[in-house]
């Protein structure tokens, strides 16, 4: 069960990367055509389904209604969410330099911003899908094994 257990959390890591990449270029949308201010963009993703397994944006919302910061209440809702996120400690602090530096100038360079970090999960992405393959099969495998060998030591 370990085994299969590790290999979903690679597939979790693939999924949720990619539920950010598609948020940052969406930001970038709603920055640059609507000029919508970022507590509104924060609500209006958590609305969304295909950003719901990430938490991070509802958190966010609720952490700039306290302290009204951004940037401070994005890196705070990337600490709370930290425990249901797949994501390493890379992929974290790629978001949390976004968060950051987002809010921080125009729209033209908050677009530029959310297109920058949006390469940098691409290249992110990659990798997680590269170890999903390669070790996702590897975790299974030995999970499968050692189940066995703890099924031959029992009887």
């Amino acid at each position: 069960m370990i085994g299969l257990l590790k290999s979903m959390s690679l597939s979790k890591r693939v999924r949720q990367l990619e539920g950010f990449q598609n948020a940052l270029d969406a930001i970038a949308s709603e920055i640059r055509y609507f000029a919508a201010p970022l507590e509104e963009i924060m609500e209006k993703f958590d609305s969304m389904p295909e950003y719901k397994e990430l938490l991070v944006f509802g958190l966010c919302k609720k952490n700039f209604l306290k302290n009204r910061s951004f940037q401070s209440a994005w890196e705070k809702a990337l600490e709370q969410a930290k425990p249901t996120l797949s994501l390493n400690d890379g992929d974290r602090e790629v978001l949390v330099w976004f968060g950051r530096s987002l809010g921080t100038t125009d729209a033209d360079g908050q677009a530029a911003n959310c297109a920058r970090y949006g390469e940098l999960l691409a290249q992110r992405l990659v990798n997680a899908r590269e170890d999903t393959v390669k070790r996702g099969r590897m975790y299974t495998s030995l999970g499968v094994l050692a189940g066995v060998f703890c099924v031959t030591l029992l009887f």
